[in-house]
């Protein structure tokens, strides 16, 4: 039931011994601190000292007595980074607390005492409180809060992670995991989310006598909350507007000149090539009202940009959406939903269709006959080297069929088991079959498209984490024009 980090005496006497260690304390009402001096693990003196109460620990000549210990650090900058990550991580343990840290007589840094929201918004590197979304739920055995990176501003590395248990900051892969699993598809793959979650749980729920340096903690029925974590994550992302903002450099009144070059305007020259630009402007085009999600705004379709971009005009500016990734996202859903109720309908083929495919491939198709169906497929060998094709889910338009039992095979190849492969068969399904860039729509289809994707659950991003909508605001369009 420890509920405090505690004091590990022999950690202080081990760096005593390789160090020059000067230690001054002082008790609340004591008429004055001790001061003790220890070089190399001897105890120099014991005196009287001036100093107001606490403890002061000042450590120097680390390793001076092992000089082979020594040869063993890191370089000085990356050493110094680790020092600056503990700093940080403890800032965020004690917002109350006031931190200073210098390194070779530089100015220091300092973190004045302060709440934990701005704690964190300083430690994500926030432009603004508004980049950060809110987490607050209860788990079993007590709740979590804490505060997740807006999608738009995901990281190459998991550098920006704190995770922290009744106050104390560990390394924990499963509650990481569990924020990261939260963010699923919201983040584009192969980048990560940037968080920092508070779990607060009876002292008895965890063990944190299992790493040296306490960095690492066991939790009791670990399970049930990392899935409770998961959730709130989730819902708390759900819940939010995950519109992603054009925040280009507004230009200065007056400078216009020399805009093209750098930048903000094309010029003809730099135009695409003729024939690659479509935007059909719809004099009479109706906005939609999505009732079903109302974080998207109310859209009017405009035209279709590059024949790959929707263009549309909403209450505060005009959005891009990109037409393959927000059908991506309606399809992924249906699909996942129809298979959730039981079975994606099917439509059989007038002519069942002959595929060639590999041999693995078609090991695949015979063992694996029951997954298919349940994404509305029917397949079965047929010869040696080919799969014959009856029937493909009903929400694939006409064509392509032999392309997409490929792309269906290709992700019952991948490795996995079980819900993960099944997903994996239905995003691969929703992206073959959905328009692709380059695909003209019409007017009509833009239109529904864009109602179809204002009533998904998740209608910012596709199932890789890419974003499916973007908004230039007015007040961004004016600064680009010189109207402000």
């Amino acid at each position: 039931r420890v509920q405090c980090y505690g004091f590990r005496g022999e950690a202080l006497s081990s760096i005593a011994a390789v160090a020059h260690v000067v230690l001054t304390t002082r008790q609340p009402g004591a008429p004055a601190a001790v001061r003790a001096v220890v070089v190399g693990g001897r105890v120099q003196s014991v005196d009287p000292h001036g100093a107001p109460p606490g403890t002061t620990v000042e450590v120097r000549r680390l390793f001076h007595t092992t000089p082979a210990r020594l040869k063993f650090l890191k370089s000085p900058a990356r050493e110094q980074a680790l020092i600056a990550d503990t700093v940080l991580r403890a800032t965020l343990a004690a917002p109350e607390v006031t931190f200073r840290l210098a390194f070779d007589g530089r100015a220091p840094t300092v973190w004045p005492a302060a709440s934990l929201p701005d704690r964190v918004v300083a430690a994500l590197g926030a432009r603004d409180p508004d980049e950060l979304i809110a987490v607050q739920a209860t788990v079993p055995g007590g709740c979590v809060r804490g505060w997740v990176h807006h999608p738009q501003r995901s990281r190459a590395t998991r550098s920006a992670q704190y995770v922290f248990v009744n106050g104390r900051p560990v390394h924990h892969a499963a509650l990481r995991r569990a924020v990261e699993q939260g963010c699923a598809q919201l983040v584009p793959t192969g980048r990560f989310p940037a968080f920092a979650v508070f779990l607060d749980i009876a002292p008895a729920l965890v063990d944190v006598n299992v790493h040296p340096r306490k960095l690492e903690v066991r939790l009791r029925d670990e399970g049930h909350l990392v899935g409770a974590v998961a959730g709130a994550v989730r819902r708390a992302l759900l819940a939010a507007p995950l519109v992603r903002q054009v925040t280009a450099t507004a230009l200065p009144a007056g400078d216009g000149a020399g805009v093209a070059a750098r930048g903000g305007l094309t010029s003809r020259s730099e135009a695409a090539p003729a024939g690659s630009l479509a935007l059909a402007v719809h004099e009479g085009a109706t906005a939609y009202l999505p009732e079903a999600n109302p974080r998207l705004p109310p859209l009017r379709p405009l035209g279709q940009a590059l024949l790959t971009y929707i263009v549309a005009e909403g209450p505060d500016g005009l959005y891009l959406v990109d037409q393959h990734a927000a059908h991506e996202r309606v399809l992924f859903e249906r699909l996942r939903g129809a298979r959730m109720r039981g079975g994606v309908p099917c439509q059989l083929l007038a002519v069942p269709l002959p595929v060639d495919v590999s041999p693995a491939d078609l090991d695949l198709v015979a063992g694996a006959r029951d997954l298919l169906a349940a994404l509305g497929y029917e397949v079965e060998p047929f010869g040696p080297r080919t799969a014959l094709l009856r029937a493909v889910p009903a929400l694939v338009p006409d064509g392509r069929y032999d392309d997409l039992l490929r792309r269906a095979l290709a992700a019952l190849a991948e490795e996995g088991e079980g819900e993960d492969l099944l997903d994996r068969l239905t995003i691969a399904t929703a992206c073959h079959a959905a328009v692709r860039a380059g695909d003209r729509l019409p007017h009509d289809a833009m239109g529904a498209l864009l109602a179809d994707l204002a009533a998904t659950e998740d209608p910012f991003t596709c199932f890789h984490g890419r974003p499916t909508i973007v908004a230039i605001p007015r007040a961004q369009l004016e600064r680009w024009f010189l109207r402000t």
